[in-house]
């Protein structure tokens, strides 16, 4: 008898991409398409012309054509128009939003408590490392608040909270010196190029230096003025509001919609959306060198949303900005901002998956140190049950050996019975959750979040075409983009 010995080797555990832990945020109101007259063709044949108005649980409402609205269970519906609702609410494209702000205004005299170096405004929290005015302080407040307010009032439905149990975003401003040691400690990959500002994710802390600024002295103090460049502070502010999502939006997303709100227009508080294509000129030529009406060697569209890796380069912050306007007001210009809100409707939506990819990778991991010490303890059995097979297969050669001698039956050795395996532990297997978000041997939430915010941006065209209708809407604007090779 051969036995063959054989051992378990334990589970490889996966490596990559941390899983984050995200807030999960309630989405309250009801689903809605654009107002548009279409046939509908109910589950018995009969047809009426009416508009989407909404859709809630099973129930639909409709607009018929004299302005009555009717609601009636999705059922009630033929097949082909059941599936495009269900269509457009699974892509993110048909919820109630608001409408883009012409502009949006903070309170000219925003409420601040603290001093004399830590302020508090209703939503952030800021200290200084010197003294500084009351005009300083008045007009960080404005940008803090102003910041908040015109990113909130973007028709996306996302809620903003400061992250963890923080009941504030918190923020510091600091002397160049003291800003450029810490930026060189937790940006390395950056140095030699001058940082102006920094979202520390980890600490959950907003890093501006004074220099930023253009903060001037004032006597003893520094002030701000109405001249003061406070695009810096914006674009952090932005990322430091979007603080829970940061993890499952790629960096061309989260730094071009930064980069789109620092060149919205802004003076004392007041964002002027209505404005936001002077501001991005203005953003080009004072950022970018942009001169004309002439955009070259511009990254398409295509290259961010086919998993584009980030390196940090002038062009990249420039090109993505470019790329969020396009969304933001000339891809569907009817309803400015919707796409871009759809997107992060999506995203929201999805970190609910991430969530559930993040408790079933915690339970698998359970069972897989479970399993370990089963593999472990069937080892110890196996290797038991090796010697067992050796004895037995050594007192079977010695039977059949007096056999041959011809030793009389009761005088052979007692063979006894043949050794009984142990039995394996019993295979565990990924989650189907975990394992649809694994791409090339790593967890990507991030891969799996934009698998389902993408076709938000995409509606429905290959990347390409993005490429080409962006190319469109902003030579109907005047202006050549010429994509990079």
């Amino acid at each position: 008898i051969v036995m063959c010995r054989s051992r378990f080797n334990l589970l490889r555990f996966l490596q990559g991409r941390s899983v984050f832990c995200a807030l999960l945020l309630c989405l309250a109101g009801s689903i809605s398409l654009a107002a548009e007259q279409r046939t509908w063709t109910s589950s018995d044949g009969k047809t009426l012309i009416a508009s989407f108005v909404s859709a809630e649980g099973d129930k639909v409402t409709l607009r018929l054509q004299g302005g009555r609205e009717v609601s009636l269970p999705l059922s009630r519906l033929g097949d082909a128009d059941q599936a495009l609702v269900r269509d457009k609410m699974k892509k993110g494209l048909a919820f109630t939003m608001k409408t883009m702000p012409e502009e949006t205004q903070a309170p000219r005299e925003v409420e601040v408590s603290g001093g004399p170096r830590v302020f508090r405004t209703a939503h952030f929290e800021f200290e200084t490392d010197r003294d500084v005015s009351r005009g300083f302080i008045a007009e960080a407040c404005r940008v803090y608040e102003g910041t908040y307010l015109a990113l909130n009032s973007l028709p996306h439905g996302l809620t903003f909270m400061p992250p963890g149990d923080r009941t504030h975003y918190r923020g510091r401003f600091m002397n160049d010196s003291d800003f450029q040691q810490i930026a060189s400690q937790k940006m390395p990959t950056i140095r030699g190029q001058r940082v102006v500002g920094l979202y520390l994710g980890s600490e959950q802390e907003l890093l501006v230096p004074y220099s930023s600024l253009g903060a001037k002295s004032l006597g003893s103090r520094l002030t701000l003025r109405k001249s003061s460049d406070t695009t810096t502070l914006i674009h952090e502010i932005v990322h430091q509001v979007m603080h829970d999502w940061l993890p499952l939006i790629p960096t061309w997303f989260s730094e071009g919609i930064a980069e789109y709100i620092a060149a919205v227009p802004y003076q004392n508080g007041r964002f002027e959306f209505r404005n936001a294509e002077r501001g991005l000129r203005e953003r080009l030529e004072e950022q970018y060198r942009f001169d004309g009406n002439v955009i070259a060697n511009v990254l398409p569209p295509s290259s961010f949303l086919g998993g584009y890796e980030w390196t940090g380069s002038v062009r990249e912050y420039r090109d993505s900005m470019l790329a969020i306007y396009y969304f933001m007001h000339l891809d569907d210009p009817r309803r400015q901002g919707s796409v871009v809100g759809a997107y992060l409707r999506m995203v929201d939506s999805a970190m609910e998956d991430t969530e559930q990819v993040q408790r079933d990778l915690m339970a698998f991991e359970k069972d897989r140190l479970a399993y370990n010490e089963q593999v472990k303890k069937f080892n110890q059995k196996l290797d038991q049950f090796q010697k067992e097979v050796d004895s037995y297969n050594e007192r079977v050669r010695l039977h059949n050996d007096q056999v041959r001698k011809g030793v009389p039956e009761e005088d052979r050795i007692v063979v006894g019975t043949i050794p009984e395996e142990p039995t394996p532990p019993k295979d565990i297997e990924l989650p189907d959750t975990v394992r649809s978000a694994v791409r090339e041997g790593r967890l990507d939430l991030v891969g799996m979040v934009q698998g389902k915010a993408y076709p938000a941006l995409l509606r429905g065209r290959d990347p390409e075409e993005v490429d080409a209708a962006m190319r469109k809407a902003f030579a109907e604007m005047g202006w050549e983009i010429h994509y990079a090779d």
